[in-house]
């Protein structure tokens, strides 16, 4: 779905500010808030945090904890859900499927009588290259 019509559906204003932020991530796999900053230097800041809000509120991306210090996100593509695998030497990211995980994280969230808005999966290794 376009942008445009995100938007238009939660009775969002259109922004060229929000059309390039958008394209950018649907570009980048993983992304931080440094990566907007550094390649929109002509968008003002607060303008950049608000469409990132903006846009975690509306579910276009989700938060994914693959750095201590730095909050990194991704696009939601409900077609492809997966979560992450980083190596601990070298920061390799790689993504792998995980409807078998999801089912069962929403089986036992069933079972306590909690309804799961969202998870987030990183399983730190080493990996082949720098065992």
């Amino acid at each position: 779905m376009k942008i445009e019509e995100i938007l238009k559906n939660h009775n969002l204003k259109i922004t060229n500010e929000r059309i390039f932020i958008y394209d950018f991530i649907c570009k980048k796999h993983i992304f931080s808030c440094n990566d907007l900053l550094e390649n929109f230097k002509n968008i003002w800041r607060a303008s950049i945090f608000r469409t990132l809000n903006l846009f975690l509120e509306i579910w276009i991306i989700r938060k994914v904890n693959l750095w201590e210090k730095i909050e990194t996100y991704e696009l939601i593509d409900e077609s492809h859900h997966h979560e992450h695998m980083k190596c601990e030497k070298c920061q390799k990211v790689i993504s792998f499927e995980s409807e078998n995980i999801c089912k069962k994280i929403l089986e036992e969230a069933s079972k306590k009588w909690f309804k799961v808005k969202s998870h987030n999966i990183c399983v730190v290794w080493t990996c082949e290259n720098c065992l």
